[in-house]
Order: structure tokens, then C-alpha cells, then sequence
């Protein structure tokens, strides 16, 4: 009989498999050997003498005892899966199989899982990346139908193959007299009058040849309306698709700007602030000129705030504007200033006007930035003719101290008058916005004879 001793038998067992570790009873490592060249050689031999669950994960240890434990009872060999940790940059994927040796040891047969486990990770991550451009796509998909079917214009996209419908909008079958759904897969051609598919074609042949935009003049089968067609060449993936937009003839391209679109530009683009408020004040809209006077960097942030809350008397300004335009229909020109978020005071002068057809009815207030109309008012402050005139026949004739007050009287009583028309009236308004208290406000108006002794 051939005899053949037990270092054979391991290195034969090992050639079977990648390797064979062998066990004490205690579970230390007496030998290991390799049978796999790329496998972790130095570090496998490393760890002879040490206690074999040393070398383990936290979570493989429960796994190696149960290994243990069938071998020991001699269960049906079963391959477990277990991480050994002693790896610098990563842990070695093992599967073992545990046979009970004789003198109460253990023979242990593992297999390298390292490109498994690889392979592992790697569908993992293409299954994260499969889901997220999954998510993505679903987001561009609800992005596309929202602006699709919430825009006002009528959109029909066509096959640049076949010419037929694709997709379209609301907005279009309400203009085709068709649902959205019944127009797919449909000729547009078959919407318009006979006359008008030639204009059709070669409108769709140019776009296919030419690429770009072109426009052409059509005529509704349904209703013998005549519209403008715009068509744009676009790719989505593999496919070549033509984008319709269909429109009254009397906004095509070549036709004058309606005026609501040159006021929304001007708006828009206007250096100068303007705002839209509801009746009490409440901001509804603002163009970017506003947004930047007052350093607001959120335009969301200033829907449904006071315009007061920006004003420098809050409890005054708006309600002199307001009370004013909407008792004659516009208030011309107003002086203020202007409080920035950050508190700086910017000077400004603003016109209002009321807008009883607005829904709800509100106010336009037109806010011009006038800094550096104000440094050169101060810079260059001048008397006029008549009041240095004045000036020079009182000289000689009235003391100085007479003469200055009597001047300061005139134009503090100037002030007064204006404050009192500007607020319709309202003396505890007026007084606020002079900086006087009501009692002093009541004094001068007695002083200057603008109300009666017993008021």
C-alpha cells in the first residue's frame, strides 16, 4: 500500500482548494498552506500560532463558531463565508469548510472570494447607479410635463421620419379640438386645410435639411383659423424629433410686440424699482431693480411682506401714498428713503398710482434711487433771486436775530402746510412724519394760525 504522509496530504488538499489552515483544539493556527501562488502568502503565514478568530471581522466570528461547531458534530460539510481583517487596506473574502481531525483538531479548506466579493460590489454600485439615473430621468420626466402641459403656448412634437405626433399639450388640443392623447401618432397634416399642407412640408423639409428654426402660415381644418407654425429640429437619444409651436397669426415674429409684452419687458428690465402691492400694502410682486435697492437677495422672501416694513416711516410713508393715490388716482412724486435689509437708508423718490382693476386692487409704486441727485442738491444749494431779495430790503431794518427767525418761520410753516396736505389731514401722521410730537405739531399749528385758538 502507498504510503503518503500527512505534509503531502496537506499540500494535495491545498492544491484542491486555495490554501488549508490547521487547527489546535484551542482554535490556534499550527500550519497553513498555500496553494494558490496569488494568494496572501505572507500574511496567511503570519498568522501561525495566533487564535484563528483573532484574524476575523466582528461580524464573521458567529459564522466561524457555527463552522466549528458542525465539524464538531459531525454535521454535512457546509462552505462558510467569513472576513479576515488582517488585510492593510481592505478584508480578504474567505469561504471555509471545516473537517475534524483525529487528535481533536481542525482542517480547515478555504477558498479565495476576493474577485466574488469584487464582483459583488461592483453590481451593487451599478444597481445604486442604474437606481439613481433612474431617479434622475423620472425627475427630468416630471420637470418636462409640467412645463409642458402648464405653458400657454400650443406644442406639438412630431417624428422627423414620419412626421406624425409624438406628443402634445393641452394647449394644443384645446387649438386642434382633439385630447392630447387622440392626436399621437395622428398627421398633423390632417389638421390643416388642404391648401396649407404644402406650406407643411416645406416648412418640415427645410427644418430636416437646415436644422434651425423656420416659421410658416397655416390654416386650421377645424375652424379656418389661421395660425403660425414654428418648428425646431431637436435630438432625444436616437431619435430626431421636430418641436411645433403653434400661435394667432397676429403674434408672429414679424408682427409688432403686443404692448402687455414691451410693458413686461419693461418691467423686467427697468433701472428703476417697481413694485406691485395689494390695498394694504402687502408686496405682490417686484422686478430685480427693487430686489437690489433694498439687498434682498431672495426674491420669495419679499412676496407678501409690507413695502412699509422698507420704508423710513413705516406707520407714515405708505399710508400718505396710498391715501393719496387712491383719493385722486396717483400720488406724482413723493420723498423717502429707502431701509436695505443690511439698515442703510437710501434716498429716493417714489410715484404711486391705483390700480382699482388689479385683482385684488392694489398700487404701482415707481421707486427711483436719488443718492446722487441728493449730494448734488446739498453740494450746490442755492437761495432763489426773490428770497435773497427779500433778504436785502429787511437788512439795515430789522436786527439779524429778527431776520433769521422770521425767515425759519416761513419756511417751517411751508413744512407744516405740506405735511398737513400729504397726510390728508391726519395731524398724529403728519406730526411723525415732521419728527415732532402731536403737542408740538398742535402748538405750531396754533402759532401759525392753520387751525383755531380752541382746537
Amino acid at each position: 500500500m502507498l504510503a503518503v504522509d500527512a505534509e503531502a496530504i496537506l499540500a494535495m488538499v491545498a492544491a484542491s482548494s486555495d490554501f488549508v489552515v490547521v487547527l489546535s483544539a484551542d482554535l490556534h493556527i499550527t500550519h497553513v498552506h498555500l496553494g494558490a501562488e496569488a494568494f496572501a502568502a505572507g500574511e496567511m503565514r503570519d498568522l501561525r500560532g495566533t487564535l484563528f478568530e483573532a484574524s476575523l471581522t466582528p461580524e464573521s466570528i458567529p459564522k466561524f463558531h457555527a463552522l466549528i461547531d458542525a465539524a464538531t458534530t459531525d454535521k454535512p460539510v457546509r462552505w462558510r463565508q467569513v472576513n479576515h481583517s488582517f488585510l492593510a487596506d481592505s478584508n480578504l473574502a474567505v469561504s471555509y469548510a471545516a473537517q475534524r481531525a483525529n487528535d481533536g483538531g481542525y482542517l480547515l479548506l478555504g477558498r479565495d472570494k476576493r474577485d466574488l466579493a469584487l464582483l459583488q460590489q461592483q453590481l451593487v454600485q451599478a444597481q445604486l447607479t442604474i437606481e439613481q439615473d433612474y431617479e434622475r430621468i423620472r425627475q427630468v420626466e416630471s420637470r418636462y410635463r409640467v412645463l409642458f402641459e402648464t405653458g400657454t403656448d400650443a406644442l406639438v412634437i412630431l417624428s422627423a421620419d414620419s412626421g406624425r405626433i409624438v406628443d402634445a399639450n393641452s394647449a394644443a388640443g384645446r387649438l386642434l379640438d382633439r385630447e392630447p392623447p387622440d392626436l399621437v401618432n395622428r398627421s398633423l397634416s390632417n389638421k390643416i386645410t388642404a391648401a396649407s399642407q404644402p406650406a407643411l412640408e416645406q416648412l418640415l423639409d427645410a427644418v430636416r435639411s437646415k436644422g434651425g428654426q423656420k416659421s410658416t402660415s397655416v390654416t386650421l381644418k377645424a375652424d379656418g383659423r389661421q395660425i403660425w407654425l414654428d418648428g425646431l429640429l431637436f435630438r432625444s437619444v436616437s431619435d430626431t424629433l421636430i418641436l411645433c409651436r403653434l400661435r394667432a397669426s397676429e403674434s408672429a415674429s414679424d408682427t409688432p410686440q403686443p404692448f402687455a409684452g414691451a410693458m413686461v419687458d419693461f418691467y423686467q428690465r427697468s433701472g428703476d424699482a417697481i413694485v406691485f402691492t395689494d390695498k394694504e400694502g402687502a408686496i405682490l410682486r417686484s422686478n430685480a431693480a427693487f430686489q437690489s435697492l433694498a439687498n434682498v437677495a431672495v426674491p420669495e422672501r419679499l412676496r407678501g411682506v409690507s413695502l412699509g416694513n422698507f420704508l423710513g416711516r413705516p406707520s407714515v410713508d405708505l399710508d400718505v401714498m396710498t391715501a393719496n393715490a387712491e383719493r385722486t388716482g396717483r400720488l406724482s412724486v413723493y420723498g423717502t428713503t429707502i431701509r436695505t435689509e443690511f439698515g442703510a437708508q437710501v434716498p429716493v423718490e417714489i410715484s404711486t398710482t391705483y390700480l382699482p382693476d388689479q385683482q385684488p386692487p392694489g398700487f404701482a409704486f415707481l421707486i427711483r434711487d436719488v443718492t446722487r441727485l441728493e449730494a448734488s442738491r446739498h453740494a450746490g444749494s442755492a437761495v432763489s433771486t426773490e428770497a435773497v431779495e427779500h433778504v436785502i430790503e429787511l437788512v439795515g431794518s430789522t436786527p439779524l436775530k429778527e431776520l433769521v427767525r422770521s425767515t425759519t418761520d416761513v419756511v417751517e410753516k411751508l413744512c407744516i402746510e405740506t405735511a398737513i396736505r400729504l397726510t390728508n389731514n391726519n395731524r398724529a401722521a403728519a406730526a411723525e412724519m415732521l419728527g415732532l410730537s402731536r403737542q408740538s405739531l398742535y402748538v405750531k399749528l396754533r402759532r401759525f394760525g392753520l387751525i383755531d385758538q380752541e382746537d
